[in-house]
């Protein structure tokens, strides 16, 4: 039987390696699978995902008890890939285009459906076109299904800011992902 987060932190606390290697063990699906979605490159997801549990690690002592570990997790890789975000779209301000132009439109064939993975990456490709605050809210609000209130309190925004990135973000992947309604659906 599992122990509750509260328990295997204070175990964690106290020097007990097997209960900090439970809770990464309980949530490093998830945290990969957030970060992936952020990042959309399976290499800086893993580097996040280390990245995450050292924070975690050496924070540890800050847990609130009564606050899920899960909780907690998301708000920290939900600031690291906002972190790496704004660096890469510092980055890569020059570029420019339209995903239609993307070189995955000339690997797909209107005559065929899309398999899960195929229509997962032009989803990630999609999202690369959002700002960060648009794509955070987004991953988190329609992704990964949480409340508007986790997200207001994971990204510290006001529900109208959450509101309007998320109608822009909506918006916006609509309009990228239009090319490929037929072969989405």
């Amino acid at each position: 039987m599992n122990k509750p987060d509260s328990v295997l932190v204070e175990m964690a606390l106290k020097g007990d390696r097997i209960a900090f290697r439970q809770i990464v063990e309980d949530t490093q699906p998830m945290v990969y699978k957030v970060a992936y979605r952020f990042l959309n490159n399976p290499h800086e997801a893993e580097d996040a995902v280390q990245e995450v549990y050292i924070r975690l690690w050496k924070n540890l002592s800050g847990y609130k008890p009564g606050v899920k570990i899960s909780t907690w997790l998301y708000r920290i890789v939900t600031n690291y890939c906002l972190d790496v975000l704004k660096s890469r779209q510092y980055r890569m301000a020059s570029k420019s285009g339209d995903i239609a132009e993307h070189s995955v439109k000339g690997d797909l064939r209107a005559d065929r459906e899309l398999s899960g993975k195929e229509a997962a990456d032009i989803l990630m490709i999609a999202t690369e076109k959002l700002t960060p605050v648009q794509k955070a809210v987004f991953i988190l609000r329609d992704l990964e299904g949480l409340s508007p209130g986790e997200v207001k309190s994971l990204l510290d925004i006001s529900t109208d800011r959450i509101k309007s990135n998320l109608y822009h973000a909506r918006k916006r992947m609509s309009e990228l992902l239009s090319p490929f309604k037929n072969e989405l659906l």
